[in-house]
């Protein structure tokens, strides 16, 4: 197994001994067994019962949106305090004092994080699945696929996160990073809405104009994440600009890692 990889395994059975991260997972976990009312209850459209495979389905379309970003929120919060936290208690200083580069540390810390991360989303987006198969005897397909795609958010999520640990102090690191998705999200949300036919019917006299070059290159959590609902819902996907959400997303990936590797590399230990 190589250095990274050990970093890596070190790293989730570090994270697993902290006591947040079970008192995340209890309030996920119950929020995914609350849902189980949503499939119980019957719900009338224009005075006619709805079938219970289609509100399993919304309720499920629902759970997957809400979850994946609950875990990015949880992957922040994951990462926030990984390297300055290692660099107070001297576990830092201790790995590279073996023959590991900084490199591999950094890669492992960060892979440990995302496998951690990303099971977890697996995991209650899996129980959604059960429930909602268990409940109606239908599969959905496309829904683990898709919370594959998520995960994808996640590891930028983290990357980013971490970079900004070395750059700004304790708790503004997750601030800004939050602010950072918070407004893809919204941006990326208003273009959407703007582009919907039945708004530019109602409330548009023309056609939309395009939107500004920033918001095309901005990150694109928020239309990655939209990509990942349309598996599930096969409707079609509308790109904002020329490039897919998923190659922005591990662009910024990699451009993020290379900025992290950099400045690690030429901070004191």
């Amino acid at each position: 197994m190589s250095r990274a990889a050990l970093i890596a395994w070190f790293t989730v059975q570090d994270q697993l001994q902290r006591r947040s991260i079970y008192v995340l997972l209890a309030v996920a976990v119950l929020f995914v067994l609350a849902l189980r009312s949503c499939y119980d209850a019957s719900y009338m459209v224009n005075n006619r019962p709805v079938a219970g495979v289609t509100v399993a389905w919304h309720a499920s379309l629902f759970a997957f949106q809400l979850i994946a970003f609950a875990m990015l929120v949880m992957a922040v919060l994951l990462a926030m305090g990984v390297f300055p936290g290692d660099h107070e208690d001297g576990t830092m200083a201790l790995c590279l004092s073996r023959p590991l580069s900084r490199h591999a540390y950094v890669l492992g810390r960060i892979t440990g994080l995302w496998l951690l991360a990303s099971l977890f989303m697996l995991v209650l987006h899996g129980t959604v699945f059960l429930i909602a198969w268990q409940k109606t005897g239908a599969l959905i397909p496309g829904y683990l696929a898709a919370s594959l795609v998520c995960c994808v958010n996640l590891f930028c999520a983290i990357v980013l996160t971490a970079l900004l640990s070395f750059l700004v102090p304790g708790f503004m690191t997750a601030f800004f990073t939050l602010a950072i998705i918070f407004v893809g999200f919204v941006s990326d949300g208003g273009i959407r809405f703007l582009h919907n036919p039945l708004v530019q019917t109602v409330f548009t006299d023309g056609p939309v104009a395009e939107p500004a070059r920033w918001r095309l290159l901005y990150p694109k959590f928020a239309m990655l994440q939209h990509f990942a609902t349309t598996l599930i819902s096969h409707d079609p996907f509308r790109a904002i600009g020329p490039v897919h959400p998923l190659i922005n997303v591990l662009a910024y990936s990699a451009v993020f890692a290379v900025l992290l590797l950099f400045v690690f590399d030429r901070r004191e230990i």
